[in-house]
């Protein structure tokens, strides 16, 4: 089934309906990521071969801070099958070079449903969804960013009190700064984590530990990010349902729905993506629908926390 990948894209309106000048954010928004298809399911469990080469103490792949954080976690050896999936029973994933540590999360319904939000806060949009949220007694996971936070700190607060999930979704979105050229490094993504994190922090007095990376890990992440974050004590979300808001500026509300139609079934756990900027106004009004045709399906609704088991693109454990 073909279904669309994109992460998040230009926060700008169609050319007749663009703000004038000097009101639109300035915070820099990538391109969308290319499309891809057949996003993997998380299956229950992942026969993991045993992790048996110790890490040096001099790796490159981490620095001297985030290697005693992770001490004691060992290194997949060549030949290692990769498995680019968390199973439910905590087992990490596994690729030659890979070491990450065994994580323990929550049993979880037969059906459950994490609504997850990228890009805001907005004064356009977030309140609005808190809203919905609250009217139909379910909750979601907002993966902020700090430059956000830092204009809007008073939606964060509304999020946070709210009982929703606060998420990590670097500081500027800017792929120039959170995935430089022509050599990306995972250093430079866990600034930007780090400089969200401390404004976050500022805001509300928590350090949330579970992030997204912007445009999803696919084409992006290789096994350094991944050692990199597991050591410094993250876990990345991606998503295995997407509304496909970010396909274009503004996507018809009755697409947004069918997209998810189409996708849910067969999902026991879904990760939906979905986006809170003043632009995806049919996001909004799809909303409402969209948690309706989930209750139908008997989906419970959840909050992402380090509890919860991640779903991950495969991308990053072929590198």
């Amino acid at each position: 089934m073909s279904i669309y990948l994109n992460g998040c894209q230009k926060d700008e309106l169609p050319a007749e309906t663009v703000p004038p000048s000097g009101t639109s954010d300035s915070y820099q928004q990538p391109e969308p990521a290319s499309q891809e298809t057949d996003i993997p399911q998380t299956p229950e469990t992942y026969p993991i071969p045993p992790k048996t080469e110790t890490i040096p103490d001099s790796s490159n792949q981490r620095n001297s801070e985030e290697s005693t954080t992770n001490s004691g976690i060992s290194i997949d050896p060549p030949g290692t099958p990769i498995h680019p999936f968390y199973g439910l029973d905590g087992t990490p994933p596994s690729a030659p070079g890979l070491a990450m540590q065994r994580r323990t999360f929550d049993a979880e319904p037969d059906k459950i449903a994490y609504l997850t939000f990228d890009d805001g806060p907005y004064p356009e949009s977030t309140p609005r969804i808190l809203k919905i949220l609250q009217d139909e007694g379910v909750k979601a996971t907002f993966f902020v960013l700090g430059s956000q936070v830092d204009k809007y700190p008073d939606l964060l607060r509304a999020e946070f009190e709210q009982g929703e999930g606060i998420g990590n979704h670097t500081y500027s979105h800017d792929y120039s700064s959170v995935y430089p050229s022509p050599s990306p490094t995972p250093e430079a993504f866990l600034a930007e984590i780090r400089q969200a994190e401390d404004v976050i922090f500022k805001t509300i007095g928590i350090r949330p530990k579970i992030i997204r990376a912007p445009g999803g890990t696919q084409n992006h992440f290789h096994i350094n990010y991944y050692n990199a974050l597991d050591a410094a004590g993250y876990l990345v979300y991606d998503w295995n349902v997407t509304c496909g808001d970010a396909s274009a500026p503004v996507v018809p509300a009755e697409q947004l729905i069918e997209n998810i139609k189409t996708q849910v079934p067969n999902k026991p756990r879904v990760i939906i993506l979905m986006h809170d900027t003043k632009v995806k106004t049919t996001t909004i009004e799809a909303l409402p629908q969209i948690i309706e045709f989930l209750k139908q399906q008997g989906y419970s609704f959840g909050v992402i926390t380090e509890k919860v088991a991640p779903i991950l693109f495969p991308g990053g454990f072929n590198s």
